[in-house]
C-alpha cells in the first residue's frame, strides 16, 4: 500500500506514535481545567494563564530543537524529549500550588516544539515523490493526540476521585512517553548518511532573492518576538502579576537584543548575497511564505488555543461532566486523522492556491456560527458545527504544508519551520485574547482573522505545473 518499504513504514509508525504521545502529554490539562480550578482553589483567570503559558515556550523550542536535531540526528532528540515529556507529566501530576502548575506548563510547551524532530525523520527515509503522503500521515495521526488526551484522559479518571482522577491520567500520560522513549531508541535509527540531506532548524534566516524580500523577512520576524513580548506582558500584571516588573522588563530587554542579533544577521548574510547577480533558478518569492505563515498562523494556532478551551467550554455552556465534556471537546481535534492528510490530497489534485480559498472561507463562516452557540442551543447542532470548522481549518493545515515545498526545495526546512513557529505565535496571541473576552467573542475573532488571511490569499500567486511536478 502506498508503496512504502517495511522499513519506511516502521519508521513512518514509530514516528508518528512518538509524535502522538507528545501531543497526548501536551495537551493533557485542557480536559480537566475546571476539576484543576476547583481541586486546587484556581481562579478563572489563573487558568487562562496556564493554557497560554501551555504553548508560550513552544515558539523559541522550534528553534533550539530544529538546531539539535540537525546536530545530533531525530532518533537521540526525539527520545530525549519523549523523557523530558514524561518527567515534566510526573511533575504537573504531583503539583499542589498554583505556582508548580505555571513551571510545569510552561516546560510543556517545549514538548509542543517536537513537531520538527518527526519531519526531519521522515524527510531522512523517504524520496520526495513520496515525502508529501508520509508527511500528511506522520502531522495528521500525530496530532490527533490532542483528540485522544480529550476524550480519553477524563475516562481513565472516572475510578479516581476528583481530587486524584486528573494527577493519575497526567501521570499515565507521562509513564507512556517514557515507555515509547525506550521503543523509539532501540528500533529507529536514523538514516545512514542523511543528516544534511534535509535541514529543519529554524534560526530566523533564510537567503532571500531581492532586498524587497529581506526587508519582508526582518518584518515577519516581528510577530514572532512579538508572541513573546505579549506573554511577558500577560503575566507581569495583565490579568495576573506573577513576575516583578524589574523582571519583566529584563526579559523585554532580552527579546529586544535578540530581535535585533536576529535582524544584523539577516542583513550581514543576504546583502553580501544581493551584491551579484541570483541565478535563476535559484530565485522565489518571499511574500509567498509571508502569506502561508498567516495561513499557518490561522489553521493550526486556532487548533490549539480551541483544544486548549473546548471541554471547558462545552462543560460550562451545556453543564455537562467532566468526562462527557472531553469526550465530545475532543470532536475538534478528531478529524485531525483524516482531514489534514486529505487537505494535501485535494489540493494535490484541484490546486494548492484553490484549496487554501475553499478551506479558510469555510473555516470563517463556520467559526463565526461557532460565535453564536450558547446553552440555548442543541448539543448536537454546536458538535457538527464544531467538526465543520475543525475539517476546514484542519484541511487547510495540510494545504498549507503541501505548498510549502513548492517555494523553494533547498530552503523547505528552513521555511517549513518559519511557518510552524507561526502556528504557535496564532495560539499565544488567539489564548491572550480569550483570556479577556468571552468565548463567542474568542471565536468570532478567529473568524475576522480569518478574513483577514482570506484577503491575503489573493497575494499568493499561483503555483505552476513545473513546481508541483519537480
Amino acid at each position: 500500500m502506498l508503496g512504502f518499504s517495511k522499513t519506511q513504514w516502521n519508521t513512518l509508525h514509530l514516528t508518528w506514535v512518538a509524535f502522538f504521545l507528545t501531543f497526548v502529554a501536551w495537551f493533557n490539562m485542557a480536559p480537566f481545567n475546571t476539576t484543576i480550578m476547583r481541586a486546587l482553589g484556581l481562579s478563572l483567570a489563573e487558568i487562562n494563564i496556564l493554557m497560554v503559558c501551555n504553548v508560550a515556550l513552544t515558539i523559541p523550542a522550534r528553534i533550539i530543537i530544529g538546531f539539535w536535531v540537525d546536530q545530533y540526528g531525530p532518533q537521540k532528540v526525539f527520545s530525549s524529549l519523549l523523557v523530558f515529556s514524561a518527567l515534566v507529566c510526573f511533575g504537573f501530576a504531583l503539583a499542589q500550588d498554583f505556582k508548580t502548575l505555571l513551571v510545569t506548563r510552561l516546560l510543556m510547551g517545549i514538548v509542543g516544539g517536537g513537531f520538527v524532530v518527526g519531519i526531519k525523520m521522515i524527510a531522512e527515509w523517504f524520496p520526495p515523490q513520496k515525502m508529501g503522503t508520509a508527511q500528511g500521515i506522520y502531522a495528521g495521526w500525530g496530532n490527533f493526540g490532542s483528540a485522544f488526551a480529550a476524550f480519553s484522559l477524563p475516562l481513565i479518571a472516572i475510578p479516581f476521585s476528583e481530587e486524584s482522577g486528573w494527577r493519575v491520567a497526567a501521570g499515565l500520560s507521562g509513564l507512556s512517553c517514557l515507555i515509547w522513549a525506550g521503543i523509539y531508541y532501540r528500533f529507529c535509527p536514523d538514516a545512514p548518511g542523511k543528516g544534511q540531506d534535509f535541514l529543519v532548524d529554524m534560526h530566523g534566516v533564510v537567503k532571500v532573492t531581492s532586498r524587497r524580500d529581506l526587508i519582508l523577512q526582518i518584518l515577519l520576524l516581528l510577530p514572532v518576538y512579538g508572541a513573546m513580548v505579549l506573554f511577558i506582558w500577560e503575566i507581569s500584571g495583565h490579568p495576573l502579576n506573577l513576575i516583578p516588573s524589574s523582571i519583566s522588563m529584563g526579559l523585554l530587554l532580552v527579546l529586544g537584543f535578540l530581535f535585533i542579533l536576529n535582524t544584523v544577521r539577516c542583513w550581514q548574510i543576504n546583502v553580501t548575497r544581493l551584491q551579484h547577480p541570483i541565478p535563476e533558478a535559484e530565485k522565489y518569492s518571499f511574500s509567498q511564505i509571508a502569506v502561508l505563515c498567516m495561513v499557518y498562523s490561522l489553521t493550526f494556532g486556532s487548533e490549539l488555543a480551541i483544544v486548549s478551551m473546548f471541554p471547558q467550554f462545552l462543560q460550562t455552556t451545556f453543564s455537562l461532566s467532566v468526562g462527557l465534556a472531553g469526550v465530545l471537546g475532543a470532536s475538534y481535534a478528531c478529524m485531525n486523522l483524516i482531514a489534514r492528510p486529505g487537505g494535501g490530497w485535494i489540493s494535490d489534485r484541484f490546486g494548492r492556491r484553490r484549496t487554501l480559498f475553499i478551506m479558510v472561507l469555510g473555516g470563517m463562516v463556520s467559526h463565526w456560527f461557532m460565535g453564536e452557540i450558547g446553552p440555548h442551543w442543541q448539543l448536537t447542532s454546536a458538535i457538527a458545527l464544531a467538526l465543520v470548522g475543525s475539517i476546514f481549518l484542519k484541511a487547510g493545515n495540510g494545504a498549507c504544508f503541501a505548498a510549502i515545498p513548492l517555494i523553494s526545495k533547498p530552503l523547505t526546512g528552513k521555511l517549513a519551520g518559519l511557518a510552524g513557529a507561526y502556528g504557535s505565535v496564532g495560539a499565544v496571541v488567539f489564548l491572550t485574547l480569550f483570556s479577556f473576552v468571552t468565548p463567542q467573542t474568542f471565536f468570532k475573532i478567529i473568524a475576522g482573522y480569518a478574513f483577514l488571511v482570506f484577503l491575503c490569499l489573493f497575494f499568493l500567486k499561483p503555483f505552476s505545473s513545473k513546481q508541483i511536478n519537480n
